[in-house]
């Protein structure tokens, strides 16, 4: 456990993100300086080691922000940030570099995106260009006031140009997406925490659901009567955890709803190569659906029954081998780097089964220990099972990628992420997923149906000023049943403001 002294609490935020980004999985205890008085020598032994933050320390020329990591009651190391903290966007780079090069120096780790905590390096990287700054600047701008890699600065850079193109071929005012929930798996995987639920034990609930599913549905068709729906993302969950009679009814239930005729793309998260079946492909290509996802997160047959999955990795290449029977000719893999007990030959491994599988993208997720997920829970049952040389692994995946034709498009980051990394999709040219880069952007609405799910609506003022709304559904299936008309009387006040 890891003791944080602060007298303020402003950027307390900021302090744990990129302590976390050093000790993944650690547990934090942060006080003020008078607790400290409370804690008896014994119990200031039990600590990894205590960071002190104190703000706006009186020097001989300005304020400043001094920090100290101490070990068995000494100063092991200090370091200071000048400025007022008080005046934050001036403030804020300055504080998180400082804490990032004192953890850096203490540890005798570089991180690879520096100090940079965000979910969106991007957006740094789209501000910039609107400041006229050109390719060579921008990553020039990363590696100076954030400590990037000059690897990671590329990365963001371009994909943000990428981005952006794919950004100008759309209208935030006639032209909308939809994301629709599938809250069933076969099995919950250790690191997940989605809105899941266990489709044999929850089977018995599946027709209520999407009753009150096509109900959101054609409310949803209803507030957007006037404009154009132009990319439709199936996901959960696992869809095709529903039989093949109800898959066939949900996808019934959206062409009934809504017109498809402007319709650019169109994704089903056939996620688990488990409960995929050459019927659901057909009923699946039968709707116009364009592009699905089967997701191995890794080709090591021993790593799956670890992180519970059920499948096998013959599963894995058989999905695929039907995919293709059905005529589906944009398939994307997802796998994961980090994974328990992985290192990186067996990325090595699992990259070269892609690879002879030939799919058209592929998303490179970082293990991240999220909140409500098994594997942050129980994590010290893992700890000595997780490799953090993740960063290794992700460069594998990049150079594969790009051998297989592919080019990163879409980029993002989440909180407790391995190695403070990264999340990378990979596509062939002309068939990045739109949805993804949308979702990420948050420069287009996208309302959304099905329990535990989001919707964004979004006012765009210029190209920095946008406001998004989040409208939530509830993640209990029986409460989205019940509450259905709750659930549509948001989305209704949310479209009107």
């Amino acid at each position: 456990m890891i003791l944080i002294v602060q007298n303020r609490t402003e950027y307390e935020n900021d302090l744990r993100a990129m302590v976390m980004a050093f000790f993944p999985g650690e547990k934090l205890k942060v006080v003020a300086p008078p607790d400290m008085a409370l804690f008896s020598r014994d119990e200031l032994t039990g600590y990894h080691f205590i960071l002190t933050v104190i703000y706006n320390v009186e020097s001989q020329y300005q304020k400043t922000t001094r920090f100290r990591i101490e070990e068995g009651g000494h100063i092991a190391y200090s370091a200071y940030a000048y400025g007022d903290y008080t005046d934050r966007k001036r403030y804020r780079n300055k504080f998180k570099l400082a804490i990032y090069r004192m953890l850096s120096e203490y540890t005798g780790r570089d991180l690879p995106w520096g100090s940079l905590t965000g979910m969106r390096p991007t957006k740094i990287a789209t501000s910039a260009y609107l400041d006229g700054k050109n390719r060579e600047e921008t990553i020039e701008y990363f590696t100076r006031v954030y400590d990037t890699s000059l690897d990671k600065a590329i990365l963001a850079t371009d994909v943000a140009m990428k981005e952006r193109r794919i950004l100008a071929s759309v209208n935030p005012y006639s032209e909308y997406c939809l994301y629709i929930g599938i809250p069933f798996c076969p099995t919950r995987c250790l690191y997940c925490s989605f809105t899941a639920y266990p489709i044999y034990e929850f089977e018995s609930k599946v027709p209520e659901y999407l009753k009150a599913l096509e109900k959101e549905l054609q409310f949803i068709s209803y507030l957007n009567r006037h404009r154009r729906l132009v990319a439709i993302y199936i996901g959960g969950g696992t869809p095709t955890a529903l039989s093949e009679r109800d898959l066939g009814h949900l996808l019934d239930a959206v062409d009934d709803s809504f017109d498809m005729s402007n319709l650019r793309e169109y994704t089903v998260e056939a996620g688990r190569p488990d409960s995929i079946t050459q019927g659901k492909l057909t009923e699946m290509k039968r709707h116009g659906v364009t592009r699905i996802s089967i997701n191995p997160q890794t080709m090591n047959e021993f790593t799956l029954r670890k992180i519970g999955r059920s499948h096998t990795p013959t599963q894995i290449v058989l999905a695929m081998d039907m995919a293709r029977k059905a005529g589906f000719e944009n398939v994307n893999m997802d796998i994961i780097a980090g994974l328990p007990g992985e290192a990186a030959e067996d990325m090595e491994y699992t990259l070269d089964a892609i690879e002879r599988m030939k799919p058209e993208s592929l998303t490179v997720h970082s293990l991240a220990l999220k909140r409500k997920a098994r594997l942050n829970t129980e994590y010290d049952d893992y700890r000595g099972d997780i490799n953090h040389d993740v960063d290794k692994m992700l460069a594998l995946a990049g150079a594969r990628a790009r051998k297989m034709g592919m080019a990163p498009y879409y980029l993002y980051r989440q909180k407790n992420i391995a190695g403070n990394l990264e999340n990378v999709g990979y596509a062939k040219k002309g068939l990045e997923c739109i949805y993804n880069v949308l979702i990420m952007e948050e420069r287009l609405d996208i309302y959304a149906a099905g329990a535990g799910s989001v919707s964004r609506v979004v006012t765009v003022e210029d190209d920095r000023t946008v406001k998004v709304d989040r409208v939530e559904n509830v993640s209990n299936i029986d409460e989205y049943i019940s509450r259905i008309d709750e659930m549509l009387e948001r989305k209704r006040a949310a479209s009107e403001e």
